[in-house]
């Protein structure tokens, strides 16, 4: 959505009235109908084709709709998340896993948006097939070296925000990425530092 791309790119302003008119416009939007808002922010972050410095503002508002540091607003986000139908959540997964490994910032914004989609599905037991995916990533050796960093990346999110009791079950999994990612056959440096 044009209207979206340009909103994200005033969102980078160093301006204050071009900031705050880009901050007006996703508060209401997200009034309006936040769910919509959040699928064309995952078609923004998964789009290579759009500016980096864009699809990581998309990630970043994607990313604050789902997480806060906050408790009582986290628990706020996960349930809002959680009540979401199953096909815009479904949409807005598959945008997110899609954009892991496509951007060229250091820290990847698609990888905050999956772990805390999974931060509120996974104790909630959807996602079962998540972890599953992300080490495919990990061990897959024609993946590229960004997107098993980034995958990395989720992982450490999601062992970070997650309660360890929740995660034992997948904790073969994880560690199966983690021991993947840090071998000394693995030739990326960012991969194994990750």
């Amino acid at each position: 959505d044009v209207g979206l791309f340009s909103v994200l790119e005033k969102s980078l302003s160093l301006e204050k009235s071009e900031l705050e008119a880009a901050q007006h416009f996703l508060e209401e939007a997200a009034k309006v109908d936040l769910f919509g808002l959040l699928k064309q922010l995952s078609d923004v972050l998964v789009n290579v084709e759009c500016s980096p410095p864009v699809r990581m503002q998309a990630g970043i508002q994607l990313k604050n709709a789902l997480y806060s540091k906050d408790p009582g607003l986290k628990t706020l986000y996960q349930q809002r998340w959680l009540q979401t139908p199953a096909e815009s959540r479904q949409y807005i997964k598959k945008n997110c896993l899609a954009a892991l490994g496509t951007e060229t910032t250091t820290h990847s914004s698609a990888a905050q948006c999956v772990a805390y989609i999974a931060c509120a599905e996974i104790p909630a037991l959807q996602w079962p097939d998540l972890m599953e995916r992300l080490v495919e990533n990990v061990i897959t050796p024609n993946k590229t070296e960004a997107c098993k960093r980034s995958t990395l990346e989720a992982i450490g999110y999601i062992c970070q925000d997650i309660d360890p009791c929740i995660l034992a079950s997948q904790s073969n999994a994880i560690l199966t990425a983690i021991v993947c990612g840090m071998k000394k056959e693995e030739p990326s440096d960012s991969v194994r530092l990750a």
